[in-house]
C-alpha cells in the first residue's frame, strides 16, 4: 500500500498514531497498537479485523471511531454477499496522522522554548519544604524572602539541571520534527496514500 515507506517510516507514523490515544480511556492498548499495525498495512474491515486479532469486533470498533474522531482514519461503506449488513472499510490517512503528530510537536517545543525563555531565565526560590510553592524573585521581595506558607528562610535554587534537560528535550523534539516534516514532504511528493 506504502510501498516507498521504509519499515522506520512505518514504525514513526504508526508511534504518532498510537500518541493521538494515550489519553483515551477505554482503549485497550494492546488492541490499538495491533489495528494500527493493520490499518497501517492495508484498508481494513472492522470485522475482519477483529477475527484477525481473536477480539471482540466493538473492541476494534472503539480504537477505529476515536481516530476517526482524530481525523486520521476514514472509511467507505460497502455491501458486500458474505455480510449480512452494510459493511465499513478503513483505511489511515497517512499525511493528517503526520500533520497531527507535527501539531502537537511543535506546541511541546513551544513549551519547552518558552519555560527555558521564561521560568529558566530568572532565579527563583524555595524554602525545602516540598509541600511549599517555588516562587519568582519578586515574590520571594513581596514575602521578604520568607515562605508564605512556612514561614522558613528562602533560598534561591539551582536550576542548572532543570535548564539542562529542558535544552535537551528541545533538540530531542526539534530532531522529532524534522524527521516528521522530512516524512511529510516525501509523503506529498507520491501523490495519493
Amino acid at each position: 500500500m506504502h510501498s516507498s515507506l521504509t519499515e522506520k517510516d512505518l514504525k514513526v507514523i504508526k508511534e504518532v498514531t498510537l500518541s493521538l490515544l494515550e489519553e483515551e480511556e477505554g482503549i485497550d492498548p494492546e488492541v490499538a497498537e495491533k489495528t494500527v499495525d493493520i490499518i497501517l498495512k492495508r484498508e481494513a474491515i472492522d470485522e475482519e479485523i477483529a477475527g484477525e486479532l481473536g477480539v471482540d469486533p466493538r473492541e476494534v470498533r472503539k480504537v477505529l471511531y476515536k481516530l476517526h474522531e482524530r481525523g486520521v482514519v476514514s472509511f467507505r461503506k460497502e455491501r458486500r454477499e458474505d455480510y449480512r449488513y452494510p459493511v465499513y472499510s478503513w483505511n489511515l490517512d497517512l499525511r493528517e496522522v503526520l500533520r497531527r503528530g507535527l501539531e502537537v510537536k511543535e506546541r511541546e517545543l513551544e513549551d519547552v522554548e518558552q519555560a527555558l525563555n521564561n521560568d529558566m531565565s530568572h532565579p527563583v526560590f524555595h524554602c525545602g519544604n516540598d509541600e511549599c510553592p517555588t516562587l519568582s524573585f519578586e515574590e520571594a521581595m513581596e514575602h521578604e524572602f520568607r515562605c508564605p506558607n512556612c514561614g522558613e528562610m528562602l533560598q534561591e535554587v539551582d536550576t542548572t539541571e532543570e535548564r539542562e534537560r529542558l535544552e535537551r528535550l528541545a533538540e530531542e523534539l526539534k530532531e522529532e520534527i524534522r524527521r516528521l516534516r522530512e516524512l511529510r514532504d516525501r509523503l506529498s511528493g507520491q501523490g495519493s496514500d
